[in-house]
């Protein structure tokens, strides 16, 4: 039986076949628990915030993001395409649209992967896993090792940079072994005391809220 992985609304997606290994401290089926109350939990905090408070903190962050030296120094940005709750990155297209740099986002694969495809404000969308809109299959495809800087969804984060996806993995296999700056993005709601980690986990490099940014 695979693992219950959830959408980014905190929903139930389709049963993932993956089963990952994990350290010794805890079997899987416990640490498994232990997450996905802490991941519901992060994720009802978000959904408490109104349409509002969801706009103002989303600016407020992306003032932040505009700020440091990781984004002023990026050539290509991956960033995500949001769900409702979510912070909303995807304005970067309009206040931070230059020649010199280039924006990707995601496309969700069959295995569980993702590929990084070139978008605009202009692009055309589509809906992909879990009704998250993605490139077009059309668009070019930016390769992970050309991407200087990913913005990284997430239903929580700790401040030793351990990041709680959405239980597909998806993430953790596109980010292993880059060099990308690898910045989680939400609500300063989503910031918790710890997360225990698992063999396949990434690690983030910082995390962005409408508070500031923490550096790991």
């Amino acid at each position: 039986m695979g693992i219950t992985t959830l959408n980014r609304y905190g929903s139930r997606a389709t049963p993932s076949a993956v089963l990952w290994v994990t350290p010794n401290l805890k079997p899987a089926h416990t640490m498994s628990s232990v997450k996905d109350v802490l991941r519901r939990a992060a994720l009802n905090r978000r959904a408490t915030l109104t349409e509002e408070e969801r706009a103002q903190k989303s600016d407020a962050a992306i003032k932040h993001l505009l700020q440091t030296r990781i984004f002023h120094t990026a050539e290509t940005i991956a960033l995500y395409l949001p769900l409702k709750t979510e912070l909303a990155v995807d304005s970067l297209l309009k206040v931070a649209a230059n020649p010199a740099r280039r924006f990707a986002a995601p496309r969700t694969l069959p295995d569980n992967r993702l590929s990084f495809h070139e978008i605009t404000g202009d692009s055309i969308l589509e809906p992909g896993y879990g009704n998250i809109m993605e490139p077009s299959a059309t668009s070019p495809l930016v390769e992970c090792e050309e991407i200087d800087l990913f913005l990284v969804p997430l239903a929580a984060c700790d401040p030793q940079g351990n990041r709680l996806g959405f239980g597909g993995g998806f993430y953790d296999r596109a980010l292993v072994n880059q060099h990308g700056f690898k910045l989680g993005v939400g609500f300063s709601t989503q910031l918790v005391d710890h997360i225990e980690i698992e063999a396949h986990d990434v690690t983030l490099n910082g995390f962005i809220s409408e508070s500031g940014v923490l550096y790991f």
